[in-house]
């Protein structure tokens, strides 16, 4: 019987549950829309301590127990299953070397997709550059029978390492996805641009989509933009994710916002991080690696500001709406106001604050929604035991939903360093600024007209002049040239 080790990866092992395997998502977006093509199907493996592996940690052992053909078969099953219920998705796979011997795998595939009553077409394959060398005429007829099925077939990790031109052009595949290894550091290399260069402009001679994975950054985003890429996918745009994902993006300065509404975020949104882009967030991210290196955690990056609306219009990819995380709480708490599977844990603001807020909160659903407040230290995040009295009192609460305003960077910077001591409990976490002033009613918010006309700032600056000057007046005032930078260059 197949092992896979414990969280730890000690000696000790336990018997494999097909149970504990996990499709996890990540969506490949187009440049120039920001639509969402298709998702990619990654696997996880969650441990009798319910700590999530990843693959790098548990396929070791599937290779040793030569059982990659019924993992593949396996997640082949259940990738169709999810097509089923969801018609208006569109899954991509990858297949094993071992499968590719499988001389039966494209009539089985053709008999699923008879059974489910799923169409070809919502069903991708890919397949590594290696696998396809070691294999190559059974990978020929793979290929060629996986499209006639109706279904598209991709090259996975091209780096033209493997493949002669002639043997790729003789595979007649859909689409290429570069190396991770060839999109890394491309302004250091000359020749590895140059190479990629030609890769892009040889699948466009083949009538193939280039996509480029692993896109960690905007710099390499806009450098693979500049390449003529038509495709991308990784971590600047959207980490893995439990559950596939529809929404598009629109990219200001760097920042990939999900292009969403409210309501739809409220009904999607079961867990995951959310942060709250701002001009001055995005003025930040700038200079502040660290900070990038945190943002790049989030679920969901929603547009708080009237400003960033109004430029993604300029831009001419329009947000759909405005989402301030001031708006959100409220409206997720009263959303799930009767779900007793909602507990919220409040952390942040002056001391008293995060409990009156907590007060008023329960007092306004008719339960004890809230389960636990505390307003730290100013410089708790660079406190580990008071970090972690925080994670432990979190944990006693019972919540499944934080909320954390401390301000930015510092609320994200945290949740970036303890997200994963938060992972056996909480489900979504939330970073929003003020907002727990306002819920404590200790700070009034800029009026509707105001907010709506986009000069919340200048009614902050007022409140606060000696707090904020130089946010607003300094640190964020070439926003505009930016942002029309952004658009000459488009």
């Amino acid at each position: 019987m197949l092992a896979l080790p414990r969280s730890t990866l000690s000696p000790s092992q336990l018997a494999v549950d097909p149970q504990g395997f996990e499709l996890w998502y990540q969506p490949v977006y187009e440049f120039a829309s920001g639509q969402v093509l298709h998702n990619e199907v990654l696997l996880r493996w969650r441990d009798q301590g319910g700590k999530l592996q990843r693959p790098k940690q548990f396929m070791p052992l599937i290779i040793q127990a030569q059982a990659s053909q019924w993992l593949d078969r396996y997640v082949i099953e259940q990738t169709i299953s999810q097509l089923r219920q969801r018609p208006e998705l569109k899954l991509s796979i990858n297949l094993s070397s071992s499968i590719i011997q499988d001389r039966f795998i494209a009539e089985n595939i053709y008999d699923l997709l008879e059974q489910e009553q799923v169409h070809p077409h919502q069903l991708n394959f890919e397949i590594s550059e290696i696998s396809l060398a070691q294999n190559f005429d059974n990978a020929v007829s793979l290929v060629h029978d996986l499209k006639d099925l109706g279904c598209t077939v991709m090259l996975d990790d091209f780096a033209n390492r493997y493949l002669t031109f002639l043997q790729w052009e003789k595979l007649e595949l859909d689409a290429i996805k570069l190396d991770a290894s060839l999109i890394q550091n491309l302004g250091g290399d000359c020749s590895q641009l140059r190479l990629v260069q030609s890769i892009i402009d040889a699948s466009s001679d083949l009538g193939q989509r280039a996509i480029a994975k692993s896109v960690d950054g905007y710099f390499t985003s806009r450098q693979l933009f500049n390449l003529s890429f038509k495709s991308a996918q990784g971590y600047h745009f959207k980490p893995p994710s439990n559950q596939p994902w529809l929404k598009g993006k629109v990219e200001i300065l760097g920042v990939a916002i999900d292009n969403l509404t409210q309501a739809e975020l409220l009904h999607d949104l079961t867990s995951g991080i959310i942060f709250t882009p701002n001009v001055d967030h995005l003025m930040n991210l700038r200079h502040d690696s660290d900070f990038h290196q945190a943002y790049d955690i989030a679920d969901y990056k929603i547009c708080d500001s009237q400003i960033l609306y109004f430029s993604s219009h300029i831009l001419g990819s329009p947000l759909q709406e405005k989402i301030s995380g001031s708006d959100l709480f409220p409206a997720f708490y009263h959303h799930h106001k009767d779900n007793p599977d909602i507990k919220i844990f409040l952390l942040g603001a002056a001391p008293g604050i995060a409990a009156q807020a907590q007060k008023n909160i329960n007092t306004a659903i008719g339960r004890e929604i809230v389960v636990g407040s505390y307003s730290p230290s100013f410089d708790f995040d660079q406190n580990c035991q008071e970090s972690a009295e925080i994670i432990e009192r979190i944990r006693r609460s019972g919540a499944t939903v934080l909320a954390i305003g401390v301000g930015s960077p510092k609320q994200e910077r945290w949740i970036h360093h303890y997200r994963e001591q938060l992972l056996d409990s909480i489900k979504i976490i939330f970073a929003i600024g003020g907002t727990l002033d306002f819920e404590a009613g200790a700070k009034k918010r800029a009026p509707q007209l105001i907010s709506n006309l986009g000069i919340e700032w200048l009614f902050r600056l007022a409140s606060e002049p000696r707090r904020l000057w130089k946010r607003y007046l300094i640190n964020d005032l070439p926003f505009l040239w930016l942002m029309l930078n952004q658009k000459l260059q488009d």
